[in-house]
């Protein structure tokens, strides 16, 4: 994850310094079924990253073990959260989006409750260290040990709903009109709103799969899980029942793109919510069976 969120700030500084943003100019003219692979830069990060990430996995395989020491369906999920982050900024979606409101929450609902879940549940970060020395891991890990607050933060609850917070924000600033037709003409904006939400939405996911481990308990989780639906359930009715246009971008569209792209940011959220609450209190369960058991 660490890595990949670098590449992604690396992008940032490349469309800044590209000739052609990636919401303007040439590409309102190539927007269409036509438009895959339209930035290359954005292809090169993706590429880098899965090449570093098999040089990790390589050298962790290369161990005299009998079995991965990673689970392949971590690797699989590592995978698949590349492939939607390219499918989510290289494909026609992010042509057609430039055109379309509702294309646009596509766009981010790939990179928020897709790409993001898959990047947290893969340990990605484990087999990125594979990349450096022994030495060189141990120095990194005693050297993130050693700055105050980090064994607090990493078990305390507050952390988890700072994190929460973040996420939250993070929605809520780019949806707001100003910044998000903001980022729609800015060459920095556009990259920067993806990467935070993404970073954000990772780190939110992070926290809700590794609750019971630490920070928070199934129970904890439930509940901020639930909180966070409905704050995301009461930003995407204020999109789709909004009786006039809330983004200059799109103001000359049918009213109903903007209330589909409010419907869109609703549903498939409240699975994905609904599915996480499902899955905690399933292990809750479990948990009371084994105290009983025992």
């Amino acid at each position: 994850m660490p890595l990949l969120l670098t590449c992604l700030t690396a992008l940032a500084a490349t469309l800044a310094f590209s000739p052609v943003s990636a919401h303007g100019g040439a590409h309102t003219e190539a927007a269409g079924w036509s438009s895959w692979l339209f930035d290359p830069a954005v292809a090169i990060i993706l590429a880098i990253a899965a090449a570093l990430y098999l040089g990790g996995l390589g050298r962790m395989l290369s161990r005299p073990a009998g079995r991965w020491p990673v689970s392949k369906w971590r690797v699989v999920s590592f995978a698949c959260a590349l492939g939607v982050i390219w499918l989510a900024l290289l494909s026609p979606i992010d042509a057609f989006a430039e055109k379309l409101f509702s294309v646009h929450m596509a766009q981010h609902l790939l990179l928020v409750l897709v790409a993001a879940p898959l990047i947290a549940v893969s340990n990605a970060q484990l087999v990125y260290l594979w990349l450096l020395p022994l030495r060189a891991r141990r120095w990194i890990g005693r050297a993130i040990a050693g700055i105050p607050g980090v064994k607090l933060a990493a078990h305390a609850n507050a952390t988890a709903w700072v994190v929460c917070a973040a996420f939250v924000a993070s929605l809520w600033f780019w949806h707001a009109p100003a910044t998000y037709d903001w980022a729609l003409a800015n060459k920095w904006g556009h990259a920067s709103e993806h990467l935070v939400l993404l970073a954000t939405s990772t780190a939110f996911w992070r926290v809700v799969v590794t609750s019971g481990e630490r920070r928070l308990s199934p129970g904890m989780m439930i509940l901020m899980v639930s909180l966070v639906g409905i704050q995301g359930s009461f930003l995407a009715a204020l999109i789709a029942f909004a009786p006039r246009p809330l983004y200059a971008a799109y103001a000359a569209n049918s009213i109903d793109d903007q209330a589909l792209g409010g419907v869109l940011m609703c549903i498939p959220a409240s699975f994905l919510y609904l599915g996480s609450t499902i899955w905690a209190l399933s292990r809750m369960l479990n948990g009371e069976k084994l105290r009983a058991a025992r």
